[in-house]
C-alpha cells in the first residue's frame, strides 16, 4: 500500500515522463520517415507534374539511348556528344510525359495490339537494325522472334548471355517503349489536326506570298543615324514600355549571372621546341630506315597520333598537311619536320610506295580452322584445290556451314581505323589477287583464308606512307607555372571587385556570361566545369568567388563570381532597364525620322536625311524579309510595303525594326509557279500544326511546373 501511494503522490510527474518517452519514440519514427523523404529527394534529377525521376531510371534512360546509338553506329562517348544524349532523354522523357498525361484526360489510349502491329510490321525507326534483318537486308519479325526464343532459352537454362545478345534485348525493350510513346504522339497530332485546317482563302494567300515577287528601290534611314544623347527617356516611359511587352520578359526557369576568368594553357616557346626536335629526331630514323617494317617501328617508337599499318591507302586518309605534298613527294623521300597550324601538330613523313589499284574489290571468302595447323592447312589445301578445279564456291562454303555471298569491300572501308598485322595482310591479299583466282591467307592464329577475287573497279593512286605526327603540346611545368601564377594573383585577389581592378595588370581577362540555366552542362562552354556550374547555383551568393577549378581538357583553369540571381517569373524593371531603353528609343527615334517624311512624295527626300541610303532589291516576296545594308538587318516592312503599293508608285514611309523605310515598286511578276488548291491547303495546315504544337507543349511545359535537377548529378 505505501508503495501504490508513493506512485499515486508523483502520478503527474510519472505521466509527464511517460508522455515524453512516448513522443520522443514517435518523433523518432517521424524524423526517420522525414530523413528518408530528404533522401529521397537528393536523388531526383527532376519533377513532373508533382511526379519524380529518380537518377537511377534517369541513367537507365540514358544507357538505354546510348545502346540505341551504339547498335545505329552512331557515335556515342565523349563529353559533347554524352550532354547531347542526356539532354535528348530529358527532353523526351518530359514531352512524353505531358503528351499521355493529356491523352489520359482525353480518353485516348495505346493498346498492345497496336504495339505489337507495329512490331510485326517493322514500321517503326527503331526497328530497322541489323540484328532484326533477314537475308534480302529487310525487316524480319521471324528472325526478332528467333532471336527472343534464344535469348529466353539461355535465360531459362541458366546459362550465360553473351554481352551481344544482353545488348540487343534491352535494345528490344526500348524499342517496344519507344514505340508506345510514338504511338501516343501520333494520336495526340492527329486530334490536333483535326482542329487546324486551311481554307481556300488561306491557301491563295500562301501561294501568293511566295509567287508574287517584286523589284524595288528601298529607302532607309537607320535609327542610328540620330544621336542616343538627342532623345530623353523618362522613368514611366521605361515602365509604359515594360507592361507593354511584360510577357516577353517572363522566364520559365531561375538563371544565374556569373563573371569569370578562363585561363587556356598553351605550349610555351620551350615546348615547341622540344616538341619540334623530336619530330626532327624521328625524321632522321625515317631516313634511315631501309623497309617498311623498320618505318613502322619508327612510328611506333614515336607514340605518332597516326598509327602506321602496312597497306596502301588513298589520300583521303591522311590529314590535309600529308595529303597535299603526297604527290609531290617522291618513292623513299623523306619530307621535312615542320608545324600545321590548323592541327596544331608537327609532323614529318616518308613515302615507302606509290602505286594504282583498284578503290573496290569484289570477293567471296571461306574461312578454314582445324585442331591443329596441319589439319587447318590440309583442310584448306583441299578447298583451294576444289575451287580452283572449278567447283562450286557456294556449295563448298556450305560444307562448311559458311553463306560464301560475294560482297564489294573498297578502300574507305578499311584506311581510316587501326589496322593489325592479319588484317593488313588480308587487305594486301585482296588487292594483289587476279580476278578469276583464289588464294589462302594464312592468319597468326593458325587459321586461313580462302579468297576468291571476282571483280574490281575504280582505279586510283594509293599510297604506303609512314607517318610522324606530334600534337603542340604544353608540359607539366609549363601548366605547374601557369597553375602557380593564377593561384597567386586570385590569392591575392579575394573579391570580384579586387580581381576586375587587377585582372589585366596580370593579363587576365574578367568575362561575363548572363542568364546561365542549370542545364547547360558547364560554364561558357568550357569542358569539364560542372562542378563551377553547380557551385553557381547550389552553393554561392550573390557576390561570391568560386575556388580555382582546373578543367576543360586538362587545359584550363578556372574562376567564376556570381553576380546575380535571375528567379523564375517576370524580370524586374531595373533589370530590364538597358533594354527598354532601346526599344524606347527605337520608339522614339522612328517618331521622329518619321515625322520628317511626313510630306514626301519620293524617294528623293529620303535623301536629303543623315545616313540616309536608297538601293535596288530584286527578287522581294512577301514570304521572306530581304537584308537591307543599311540597317544591316531583314526588314519584313519591306516586303508589306511593296505588297501594298502599286507598280511605279512610292509608299509612305513606315517604321522597321532597325529604321524607317519607303519603297518604290519598279515591277510586279509572278514566278512562274502553278497553283495547287490542296497542296496549298496541305502545306498551310503542316504549317499551322508544326506552330501548333510547338505551343502546346510549351503551355504544357510551363502548367506542369517541371523541375530540371539534372545538374547536381552530372
Amino acid at each position: 500500500m505505501a508503495t501504490l501511494s508513493k506512485i499515486r503522490s508523483h502520478g503527474p510527474l510519472l505521466v509527464g515522463i511517460i508522455a515524453v518517452a512516448l513522443f520522443c519514440f514517435v518523433a523518432g519514427d517521424l524524423f526517420k520517415g522525414c530523413e528518408g523523404l530528404v533522401n529521397q529527394s537528393k536523388q531526383q534529377v527532376g519533377e513532373i507534374q508533382g511526379e519524380a525521376l529518380s537518377i537511377q531510371d534517369y541513367n537507365e534512360l540514358v544507357n538505354d539511348l546510348t545502346n540505341y546509338y551504339e547498335i545505329v553506329g552512331q557515335q556515342s562517348s565523349g563529353e559533347d556528344v554524352q550532354n547531347r544524349i542526356k539532354d535528348e532523354v530529358w527532353q523526351t522523357y518530359v514531352q512524353n510525359k505531358l503528351i499521355q498525361d493529356e491523352c489520359e484526360k482525353l480518353g485516348i489510349q495505346v493498346t498492345d495490339d497496336e504495339v505489337a502491329q507495329i512490331l510485326q510490321s517493322g514500321a517503326n525507326r527503331m526497328l530497322q537494325i541489323p540484328a532484326f534483318m533477314g537475308q534480302d537486308g529487310k525487316y524480319d519479325f521471324a528472325a526478332v522472334q528467333q532471336f527472343l526464343t534464344s535469348y529466353q532459352s539461355m535465360k531459362d537454362a541458366n546459362q550465360e548471355i553473351p554481352d551481344v545478345y544482353q545488348k540487343i534485348y534491352k535494345y528490344y525493350l526500348f524499342a517496344q517503349r519507344t514505340i508506345r510513346d510514338d504511338l501516343y504522339t501520333q494520336k495526340y497530332q492527329v486530334l490536333m489536326s483535326k482542329a487546324l485546317t486551311a481554307n481556300s482563302v488561306e491557301a491563295k494567300m500562301n501561294f501568293d506570298a511566295q509567287n508574287q515577287q517584286y523589284e524595288v528601290l528601298v529607302a532607309a534611314v537607320p535609327f542610328s543615324s540620330i544621336d542616343d544623347k538627342d532623345i530623353e527617356v523618362s522613368d514611366a516611359e521605361l515602365k509604359a514600355k515594360y507592361d507593354e511587352r511584360k510577357e516577353a520578359y517572363k522566364q520559365s526557369v531561375e538563371t544565374r549571372n556569373v563573371k569569370y576568368i578562363s585561363v587556356a594553357i598553351v605550349p610555351s616557346d620551350k615546348d615547341k621546341e622540344a616538341t619540334l626536335s623530336s619530330v626532327k629526331d624521328y625524321q632522321a630514323k625515317l631516313e634511315e630506315a631501309t623497309d617498311n617494317e623498320s618505318a613502322g617501328n619508327v612510328v611506333r617508337q614515336s607514340a605518332s597520333l597516326i598509327a602506321y599499318s602496312n597497306i596502301l591507302k588513298s589520300k583521303d586518309a591522311f590529314p590535309a598537311m600529308i595529303a597535299d605534298a603526297l604527290d609531290s613527294t617522291a618513292v623513299g623521300q623523306t619530307v621535312p619536320a615542320a608545324f600545321d597550324i590548323a592541327t596544331n601538330c608537327y609532323f614529318t613523313f616518308k613515302v615507302l610506295d606509290k602505286t594504282q589499284q583498284p578503290d573496290s574489290v569484289l570477293l567471296r571468302q571461306i574461312g578454314v580452322g582445324a585442331e591443329d595447323v596441319a589439319k587447318t592447312q590440309e583442310k584448306a589445301d583441299s578447298i583451294l584445290n576444289a575451287i580452283n578445279a572449278g567447283g562450286d564456291f557456294k556449295a563448298i562454303a556450305k560444307n562448311y556451314g559458311q553463306e560464301g555471298d560475294s560482297a564489294w569491300i573498297s578502300t574507305a572501308d578499311y584506311e581510316r581505323g587501326n589496322v593489325d598485322a592479319d588484317y593488313a595482310l588480308f587487305i594486301s591479299s585482296i588487292y594483289n589477287t587476279a580476278v578469276g583466282t583464289a588464294q589462302q591467307v594464312k592468319l597468326s592464329n593458325g587459321n586461313i583464308i580462302i579468297i576468291q577475287v571476282l571483280d574490281t573497279k575504280n582505279p586510283i593512286t594509293k599510297y604506303n606512307v609512314a607517318s610522324i605526327v606530334k600534337e603542340n603540346r604544353f608540359t607539366d611545368e609549363t601548366y605547374n607555372n601557369e597553375y602557380n601564377k593564377f593561384s597567386s594573383f586570385l590569392a591575392a585577389n579575394k573579391t570580384l571587385e579586387s580581381i576586375e581592378a587587377n585582372a589585366a595588370k596580370e593579363g587576365y581577362q574578367v568575362l561575363e556570361s548572363t542568364d546561365l540555366v542549370s542545364s547547360a552542362h558547364g560554364v561558357a562552354n568550357i569542358h569539364s566545369t560542372h562542378d563551377a556550374l553547380k557551385w553557381a547555383f547550389d552553393e554561392a551568393e550573390v557576390g561570391e568567388v568560386s575556388p580555382l577549378y582546373e578543367c576543360g581538357d586538362n587545359d584550363h583553369l578556372l574562376v567564376v563570381a556570381l553576380t546575380d540571381v535571375n528567379p523564375k517569373g517576370y524580370r524586374s524593371v531595373e533589370k530590364l532597364n538597358e533594354i527598354l531603353k532601346q526599344q524606347v528609343l527605337a520608339d522614339k527615334k522612328a517618331e521622329k525620322i518619321l515625322a520628317q517624311l511626313k510630306d514626301a512624295k519620293s524617294l528623293s527626300a529620303v535623301k536629303t536625311l543623315k545616313d540616309a541610303s536608297v538601293d535596288t532589291l530584286h527578287t522581294v516576296t512577301f514570304a521572306s524579309a530581304p537584308y537591307v545594308m543599311t540597317t544591316s538587318s531583314q526588314e519584313p516592312i519591306v516586303c508589306a510595303l511593296a505588297a501594298k503599293t502599286a507598280k511605279g508608285q512610292v509608299s509612305a514611309a513606315a517604321k522597321g525594326l532597325n529604321g524607317v523605310f519607303m519603297v518604290q515598286v519598279l515591277d510586279k511578276k509572278n514566278a512562274g509557279m502553278k497553283f495547287d488548291a490542296k497542296a496549298e491547303k496541305t502545306n498551310v495546315s503542316n504549317t499551322l500544326m508544326r506552330f501548333a504544337i510547338n505551343n502546346v507543349i510549351n503551355t504544357l511545359y510551363l502548367k506542369a511546373d517541371v523541375t530540371d535537377s539534372r545538374y547536381k548529378f552530372f
